[in-house]
């Protein structure tokens, strides 16, 4: 459960955001038609040039819809003395059904309804393992390392204002859990269902359509942001939002979602170690 400011900063966060993104789409769209010669989303690896309006459309479609369904205020009196908002077996099952449901529909309205092929789209047909092994092992380092140094620079940050920050639910119901049915939920969903749906989402669709109508380092800053905010905690969200930069700039090196599908999945990994040794 979120509690009143922390919902307050995220939910006004997340509204900024998506002003200073359309403002921006705009914005851009001026440069183009001033500079036409400029090809502002032809740099990278990544596939931009499929996606076209109604993806633009789609994706406005889909912030709206997280903002006016899961960024709503809840009543944190009555749901603490109803026991809800804490994370046990059935929200995790839950959660994993949603992530899937997100995952499926992404590609279905992709494959079925604009007619691309998903697998053409996220590089995932022309393989070079060689280069998916090496990107990973770089990649998995400076991950580590840079986010890992955000998140102390943030926590010392928000500590001298917020000091009694709560760590995430997920994370805190993973420590106190005395069986191991929830903690195996938690690995399943942080390690295999998260990185598959988010990943889908946030780097394959959102990054793609953003790249699209501004450019790669716009489209990796606005992706990340959101990514971090539905993460819907104030601690994480730098080393959130750094983390998910790290990862679209793997997939533009390489072309290939399931890169940072890999470096995602490590990431959690070595985080539910962290957290095992106590210091997640």
């Amino acid at each position: 459960m979120v509690d009143a400011s922390s919902f307050g900063v995220l939910h006004d966060l997340a509204i900024f955001a998506s002003i200073v993104t359309a403002l921006s789409l705009v914005a851009y769209r001026m440069m183009r038609e001033l500079r036409p010669e400029v090809s502002w989303n032809r740099e990278g690896a990544v596939m931009s040039s499929p996606y076209g309006a109604p993806d633009l459309v789609a994706l406005a479609g889909l912030g709206l819809f997280y903002i006016l369904v899961f960024m709503q205020p809840a009543d944190t009196t009555a749901a603490a003395a109803a026991g809800e908002g804490k994370v046990n077996d059935a929200t995790l099952v839950a959660g994993m059904l949603f992530h899937l449901i997100v995952c499926a529909g992404v590609l279905l309205y992709l494959f079925r309804l604009r007619g691309m092929n998903p697998g053409e789209l996220f590089g995932l047909q022309n393989i070079h393992w060689r280069t998916l092994a090496v990107t990973v092992a770089v990649f998995t380092v400076v991950i580590l390392v840079c986010v890992n140094l955000v998140a102390s620079l943030s926590s010392s940050w928000l500590q001298s204002f917020w000091p009694h920050m709560e760590p995430q639910e997920t994370v805190k119901a993973f420590q106190q859990s005395g069986g191991y049915g929830l903690k195996l939920l938690v690995v399943l969903l942080a390690v295999v269902i998260a990185p598959l749906a988010e990943e889908t989402l946030f780097r394959g669709f959102v990054y793609g359509v953003l790249k699209r109508y501004t450019d790669a380092p716009f489209a990796a800053l606005a992706s990340s942001l959101m990514f971090a905010i539905i993460h819907m905690h104030i601690g994480s969200l730098m080393p959130l939002w750094m983390l998910a930069v790290l990862l679209c700039l793997a997939y533009e090196i390489t072309g290939c979602l399931l890169v940072p599908m890999i470096l995602h999945a490590i990431f959690n990994g070595v985080s539910i170690v962290m957290m095992l040794f106590g210091e997640g």
